[in-house]
């Protein structure tokens, strides 16, 4: 029985939500589904060891799709007011059509279910397709939850339009997608192959560990990895998951946001933390294994995941799309398809602000709606989203309500965000004094006290009206600011890229001053300078949301540099030389009070006050002598020097001088390459000075100087100098003591620093353990990250190119624990033979003093424990030291390895069941797991060790 064409529109308004239709207006046999009920088709990861060969690479392209519900298009009208339904039809699918092709979008996945009706629709679709002119293709994406696993019927379906013009196929085959589709098994799926010369695409879920035992498909994508699936931000650890089973035969998606409020379904998954842009920035790190990409959805607007345009009326029982345009996020992601398809980031030739919000605070109660908040309201932050795509460096204001913030942003993407307060959303840009974006849309309110919940965001976006100055065409990497975090990065993308950097500050307002020119010790006020993109000071940088001019100044000076410049209240800029060129600005220009001490000034935008040390005060430094040409070694890794490395396009011998602060030697080599140590023996070298026509490669950052050559070093010698000066103006009275000596220390004398260990990322907040400032640079590695944290306790690489700093470790949920050192193993990008962190795991480094423990003996152990204050197990790096900085930190007097990668702390020996017995070391024979020459314990064998005064009973 086929339903009057007008009464089952409107029945299929509620098929999203309905598990089921009366069945007097649905055919009796179709059994209509809830579109995805996460407690039964979940995506989450289900671990299972497996590992089966890889597929070839296809053609070497890479394709992005678009998901679009068929099911939906039937809201395209309102029949009592469309005279010709199926014109009107053909009107909005070929609206589609033009809409989704303009960004570049490759193909169309036609999600459809078993109606006829839907038949009639594809049919359209095609039409439309091939109409528009456009270029663009379909595919057929079967909801087999919607629809009979009817083989034949699908067979039917594919081949009706295997030769259509706009049938998108891979390397000749008809390409073939799913949602679902265990009911075929893997034969019915070759069958559907062999039928159709298809390419086999489907989202079945419940195949994790099995994936060799469905040999027909030729791809599989993974539907819920769009979405982070608990509270924290969306992650790659998913798709590794599924790359270590199916290699490039691997599809992932990407979407913006998902939230839905129903009865049958009501919850709300993390989209904070600019997760479209961020997403787009990790499928671009895995673009060497993608091929295949699909944005979720273009008009599923039950579920809030959608691209494209509010259409006709939303399905029955929602009402939190209609009035919140995404179309923004569409226009915010052609700038990465077009990466994602060539490799390449294309310029930014105008300026954008995208912009999002929710309309009311999470922990808000709704008056009328009773339903209660969604699951996952709490993971929800109360900020405004943006993404400001600027061709030139500019100042951004972003506002809602009475909360205001301002950035400086540079050219490329910056990702900033700002609080909410009830209210408008306004946005604007400044370049050049002169005023080019300012929007406040109408659509938007920010409300505390809200009738029903909705956690759908609103999104929009305003274009510059001019770039406010001569501008030329940018790609650059991207920069996170946020005006109510402690933490400013910015990182570089896997396409070619110049990086930018971006920082914030809450609106303030102040009287014009001129800076202070009291000062620390050794340093004196240069002036007010003007900043600009290249950077009046361009060494190190830090943001720091407590700076101040002393801070600034300590940092600079750790590091060894001559300059130092305090800019935009949170910004410190070090340097050996004003770039050349910089030019001079009002004092009145740099008004802007620290961050820190709001009697200091820190500048302006793009105004910095710039300060250079003389060596007045009591003070340490280190002067470099020059060595010679060395020769590197003939075995191993052939390096003499091994302590640290760093590879950068300004390199030069008093940059490397400078990184290299705290050990003995510093070499250059083959124009851009340092490397630090203290013994130059390493590796079969000699140390011995060779010829200087060995060392003749021109440095890239000054060709006036050399940079060694290949395989050898230009070295420099340190010497550290201690000079006492006191200095008094008026008349100038000064005493100086000077003592020279040359360095032989066999750890670097400034830092300090000792290794803490691995240790996880909090779990509420912005789950950062180390607070206090932050970097990101391609060539990190733990010695750069010590010096940009000179003036904290702790120091913390992540994730490869990543460094954290603060005074504690337990911020935002995170408990300082030490955890097994297997889960930082991402190697530094600054020497990949050392590790730095991994994904929301820090290798820390803290200088906090640890005293001298001493052995009390091998000791048996029991369940019952000798020693129960705290335990870390499974530590792949362990030494009897870390051991001792774990117990140390955690308050405890004694500290026992056990097992080779166990470290237990007490203050109280126990000896019950067993434990507590004293035994001959020999017992304890089991080499640490991060130093082989050390002993920590056996099997139920422990070494015991006593801080200064602790004494056994």
């Amino acid at each position: 029985m086929r339903v009057h064409f007008f009464q089952l529109q409107l029945f299929a308004l509620a098929l999203f939500l309905s598990s089921s239709i009366a069945s007097n207006s649905l055919n009796s046999d179709i059994s209509v589904k809830r579109k995805r009920n996460w407690s039964i088709y979940s995506n989450r990861t289900v671990l299972h060891p497996e590992n089966p060969a890889e597929l070839q690479k296809r053609d070497g392209a890479k394709y992005v799709f678009m998901h679009h519900y068929v099911l939906f298009s039937l809201s395209y009208f309102i029949p009592s007011r469309i005279l010709d339904p199926a014109a009107n039809h053909q009107t909005h699918w070929l609206d589609d059509m033009n809409k989704i092709a303009a960004k570049g979008i490759d193909a169309i996945a036609l999600n459809i279910g078993g109606d006829d009706w839907q038949r009639t629709q594809v049919d359209t679709a095609y039409q439309a397709a091939k109409d528009s002119g456009t270029g663009i293709k379909l595919f057929y994406s079967f909801d087999l939850t919607e629809m009979a696993c009817n083989l034949d019927d699908l067979v039917a379906r594919v081949n009706k339009y295997s030769s259509h013009p706009n049938q998108f196929k891979v390397n000749g085959k008809v390409m073939i997608s799913s949602y679902s589709g265990d009911c075929l098994g893997d034969s019915g799926w070759a069958n559907l192959k062999a039928q159709t010369n298809g390419y086999l695409m489907p989202f079945i879920w419940g195949l994790e560990g099995k994936f060799n035992q469905w040999p027909s498909l030729d791809s599989w994508y993974c539907w819920g990895c769009a979405w982070p699936q608990g509270n924290y931000d969306k992650n790659t650890d998913d798709d590794n998951y599924y790359i270590g089973q199916l290699g490039t035969k691997y599809a992932t998606t990407i979407s913006g946001w998902m939230y839905t409020h129903l009865s049958s379904k009501n919850f709300y998954l993390r989209g904070d933390d600019w997760l479209i842009v961020n997403r787009w920035e990790q499928l671009m790190q895995m673009r060497n294994t993608l091929t295949f990409v699909e944005m979720v959805t273009w008009n599923d607007w039950g579920e809030s995941d959608y691209f494209g345009p509010f259409k006709g009326a939303q399905p029955a029982g929602t009402f939190w799309a209609e009035n919140f345009p995404h179309t923004a996020w569409f226009d915010l992601s052609q700038y990465y398809i077009k990466a994602f398809q060539t490799g390449s980031y294309p310029a930014i030739t105008q300026s954008v602000i995208y912009f999002w919000a929710r309309p009311h605070p999470a922990a808000a109660t709704a008056s009328g709606d009773s339903l209660g908040k969604p699951t996952g309201w709490d993971w929800s932050e109360d900020s405004m989203w943006a993404a400001v795509y600027s061709t030139a460096p500019a100042i951004v204001i972003l506002k809602c309500g009475s909360q205001s913030s301002q950035f400086s942003v540079g050219a490329g993407v910056s990702k900033l965000k700002s609080p909410l307060s009830a209210g408008k959303m306004t946005v604007q840009m400044i370049r050049s004094g002169q005023t080019i974006i300012n929007y406040t849309p109408d659509g938007y309110t920010y409300v505390t006290n809200p009738v029903l919940y909705n956690y759908n965001a609103w999104v929009g976006s305003a274009t510059a009206t001019s770039e406010g100055g001569t501008t030329s065409p940018t790609s650059a990497s991207s920069s996170t600011s946020s005006s109510s975090s402690a933490s400013s990065s910015s990182s570089s993308s896997s396409a070619s890229s110049a990086s930018s950097s971006s920082s914030s500050s809450s609106t303030s307002t102040s009287s014009s001053a001129i800076a202070t020119t009291t000062t620390s010790a050794g340093w004196n006020y240069v002036g007010c300078y003007q900043d600009a993109a290249s950077r009046t000071l361009s060494g190190l940088s830090n943001s720091d949301s407590t700076q101040t001019v002393s801070k600034c100044l300590a940092s600079c000076q750790a590091a060894g540099y001559q300059y130092a410049g305090v800019e935009y209240g949170v910004e410190c800029y070090c340097s050996n030389a004003i770039t050349i060129g910089a030019l001079a600005a009002p004092e009145s220009d740099c008004s802007m009070p620290c961050a820190g001490k709001s009697s200091d000034k820190c500048g302006a935008g793009w105004r910095l006050n710039v300060y250079k040390y003389t060596s007045t005060g009591s003070v340490s430094s280190t002067t470099w002598s020059d060595y010679g040409c060395v020769a590197e070694g003939t075995t191993g890794t052939r390096r003499a020097l091994t302590a640290s490395s760093f590879q950068q396009s300004n390199m030069t011998p008093l940059l490397c001088q400078s990184l290299c602060s705290g050990y003995t030697y510093a070499g250059v080599e083959d124009g851009n390459q340092c490397f630090c140590g203290n013994s130059l023996t390493n590796n079969g070298a000699s140390d011995a000075v060779v010829a200087t026509s060995n060392c003749q490669s021109n440095c890239v950052g000054d060709t006036s100087k050399k940079c060694g050559g290949s395989w050898y070093l230009n070295v420099f010698e340190a010497a550290t100098t201690t000079a006492n000066t006191i200095t008094t103006t008026g008349s100038t009275t000064t005493t100086t003591t000077s003592t020279t000596t040359t360095s032989a220390s066999s750890t670097p004398t400034s830092t300090a620093w000792n290794d803490y260990g691995c240790v996880a990322e909090g779990t509420t907040g912005t789950r950062r353990a180390l607070t206090a400032a932050s970097y990101s640079q391609t060539n990190m590695t733990p010695q750069l990250c010590q010096s940009l944290c000179a003036g904290y306790l702790y120091a913390g690489t992540e994730n490869g190119n990543q460094c954290f700093c603060g005074n504690t470790m337990t911020n935002n949920g995170a408990s300082g624990t030490i955890v097994s050192s297997s889960n930082c193993q991402a190697n530094c990008g600054g020497d990949s033979s050392k590790k730095c962190g991994g994904s929301w795991n820090l290798s820390v480094y803290t200088k906090v003093a640890i005293p001298q423990w001493t052995s009390a003996g091998c000791y048996v152990d029991a369940s019952t424990r000798l020693l129960r204050g705290s335990v870390s197990l499974g530590l792949s790096g362990l030494t009897a030291e870390k051991c001792f900085i774990i117990c140390s930190l955690g308050g405890f007097t004694m500290a026992a390895t056990e097992n080779g990668q166990e470290c237990f702390c007490g203050s109280q020996l126990y000896k019950e069941g067993g434990a507590g017995v004293l035994v001959d070391s020999s017992q304890c024979n089991q080499a640490c797991s991060g130093n082989s020459s050390e002993m920590c314990g056996a099997g139920w064998r422990a070494n015991l060790y006593l801080q200064p005064g602790t004494t056994l009973p």
